[in-house]
């Protein structure tokens, strides 16, 4: 049975389990259009009640997908479900960062055939300079955004405002202690769970900045993101990566989580309730592409928490970065 949690000070009630939109935008490997209907349907079934897409996902895919499926449902109940979507900004549109958010919201809105959204997320990385990541912006480009996001809600198009909290971790906390945000997105897996304490010092993993108490210290609503780490703690990954990319490394670092897989319970499912176990945590959205990856995602609910034996374990393998160190520090 599906467990809520409240998402920071906005109010809201949300499903341990949401469902991301990089599946339903055809982003983790092969599904139909079909398959993503099903799997929204089954979401609402199942009691989940929280959705968070972009126009990044499928080139607007996952936003038309979501919204055609929430119209459609029976009696009305689409419309009850919370739909949250992002905005990600282009180096072009840096030269009028208002004008181009407040194009995207529309965009969005249309394709999710909607008036308005219950959550509007910046979506870009954040570094003191821009371009230091890929899709990164600097300090000053996310707060005069974060000044439009308030403006699109004071407006009435969407109740809440936030960001995806990745990229130079003390620009994120600065972005997220002056923007009277309501929510952050926090990356948080068994292979990397910075954001709730600091790495070891010789790790060549990517801090994240310990987000998770920062947020809980400004009542900021925490979305647990990545938690499959892109595909990475799954059975196998679901489409072609390169071999240096970061989900390429973590799925060789992942081999040595398989002591996990217990009593039928797939690394998949754990990779679930390990967030869940952070009570800052209010949900987790995984980028789910059917109704039998979202069953896997959803039993992690009743699980039990990770025993202490099992975390400690899991602090021998973080300090080694579980095997296999990375020649760069990468976010995604």
């Amino acid at each position: 049975m599906m467990r809520y949690r409240k998402l920071g000070r906005t109010g809201l009630v949300v499903s341990e389990i949401g469902l991301g939109g990089g599946g339903i935008g055809h982003v983790w490997g092969e599904t139909t259009d079909e398959e993503i209907a099903e799997t929204i349907a089954f979401a609402m079934s199942e009691g989940i009640n929280f959705y968070d897409v972009a126009p990044s996902y499928g080139n607007g895919a996952a936003e038309r997908n979501l919204g055609r499926a929430l119209l459609e449902a029976p009696e009305g109940r689409g419309q009850q479900m919370l739909v949250a979507t992002k905005v990600s900004l282009s180096d072009e549109d840096l030269t009028d960062i208002p004008a181009a958010m407040e194009r995207g919201i529309q965009e969005s809105l249309e394709r999710l055939r909607r008036e308005r959204v219950d959550l509007f997320q910046l979506h870009n990385t954040i570094t003191p300079d821009r371009g230091q990541y890929r899709r990164s912006i600097s300090v000053d480009d996310a707060i005069l955004a974060v000044e439009t996001l308030h403006r699109l809600k004071q407006d009435g198009l969407t109740r809440f405002v936030g960001i995806t909290g990745m990229g130079e971790a003390g620009s994120v906390r600065g972005v997220l202690r002056e923007g009277a945000l309501d929510t952050v997105q926090c990356y948080y897996n068994l292979l990397n769970d910075s954001n709730a304490r600091p790495l070891p010092e010789s790790t060549s993993l990517h801090d994240h900045g310990q987000l998770l108490p920062l947020a809980a210290e400004l009542g900021i609503g925490v979305i647990g993101i990545r938690n499959l780490a892109a595909g990475a703690l799954t059975a196998t990954i679901d489409r072609d990566v390169p071999a240096d990319s970061l989900v390429a490394l973590d799925y060789q670092r992942a081999q040595s989580l398989r002591f996990l897989e217990r009593d039928g319970v797939p690394l998949s499912r754990w990779s679930a309730r390990f967030p869940l176990q952070q009570d800052a945590i209010s949900t987790v959205v995984p980028g789910v592409k059917n109704r039998a990856e979202l069953e896997d995602q959803i039993a992690a609910v009743d699980l039990h928490d990770l025993s202490p034996e099992d975390m400690a374990t899991l602090e021998t393998l973080r300090a080694e970065d579980f095997g296999l160190r990375q020649p760069d520090d990468r976010v995604l």
